[in-house]
């Protein structure tokens, strides 16, 4: 048997191809690119109820098949829509790695929401937020290979070297003593406060969609979904809404002080400070977001970086 082609960029012709082999119910819709492709997964439409998404690379195939696995036990308890595995499809010839068809969720991404549209995305998101953290984890706990991405892991010596190197490539954008200052003010937090829970990992604006009014109609790309701290789930506040719809976040998610101060910690270091450092020629929007919250926490603390 032949081996699969080691560099394939697939195209609507070849989503065709993927589809008549394996799922030929679907191979006569209309097949085009969606925007709603990322740097994980490439997404293709398929007719107006259907998307492909096949892993960029053999690195994000695992993230593939935790959301095939563990997606269908999650939807029937959330608060808004979210994919719908439908077809779980095998490496060929054609594509190397594993695939899905999920059904197409509709809504816009949110993005200068103003303030009241931040407020009910703030509501209906952290309302999502309860709910999947309240289901039942089946017997997984921090010692399973679904605890998630940083998920009750304390302040280490690693992280730390994060935000001080960071902080030294950063300083054509950042003061690198007032970096390292805001981080001595936020790195204490204390531990976890509460047992672990099902936690999507990167609830950003990227995997929200919206309704014109800002209201949360669906959550997508559930590839990093782990069992861990709640905090984790909250790492965007700072960089979504304001301090008004931050708190409104806050009390609709049932986030106690300590999962807060934690989320801020994580957010201004992980998603903030290192995401700023490794993507900033890549990927200028989410980067131009980033240091926008990375400011917003510092601020916080009484730092400006500038």
């Amino acid at each position: 048997m032949e081996h699969a082609r080691d560099e394939v960029i697939p195209d609507a012709g070849l989503v065709v191809q993927l589809l008549r082999e394996q799922f030929p119910d679907l191979a006569g819709q209309d097949v085009r690119p969606s925007k709603a492709s990322g740097s994980s997964n490439w997404v293709f439409r398929v007719g107006d109820k259907c998307a492909v998404r096949l892993p960029r690379s053999d690195s994000y195939t695992a993230d593939l098949l935790t959301e095939a696995q563990f997606l269908p036990h999650l939807a029937p308890h959330l608060a808004v829509p979210v994919p719908e595995v439908q077809f779980l499809a095998e490496p060929s010839f054609l594509f190397r790695r594993p695939w899905t068809v999920v059904t197409w969720v509709p809504g816009e991404t949110p993005v200068d929401l103003d303030p009241p549209e931040q407020a009910r995305m703030a509501v209906t998101l952290g309302r999502f937020m309860r709910r999947l953290h309240r289901v039942e984890t089946c017997g997984l706990d921090s010692g399973s290979q679904r605890w998630g991405y940083r998920a009750g892991e304390p302040v280490t010596d690693v992280i730390d070297g994060w935000a001080h190197s960071a902080a030294d490539h950063l300083e054509d954008v950042f003061d690198p003593g007032q970096v390292r200052e805001a981080w001595r003010r936020i790195r204490d937090v204390p531990p976890a406060s509460r047992t672990p829970c099902w936690i999507h990992t990167d609830l950003s604006a990227e995997n929200l969609l919206a309704s014109p009014d800002g209201d949360l109609v669906g959550v997508v790309d559930f590839g990093g979904l782990g069992v861990g701290d709640r905090s984790v789930d909250l790492l965007y506040a700072w960089s979504m809404f304001d301090a008004s719809a931050r708190e409104i976040l806050r009390t609709e998610s049932d986030a106690d002080e300590v999962t807060w101060l934690r989320a801020r910690a994580w957010a201004f270091v992980g998603p903030g400070l290192r995401t700023i450092h490794g993507y900033r020629n890549s990927m200028p929007d989410r980067t131009a977001s980033l240091t926008r919250m990375v400011e917003v926490v510092a601020e916080e603390v009484g730092i400006s970086l500038r």
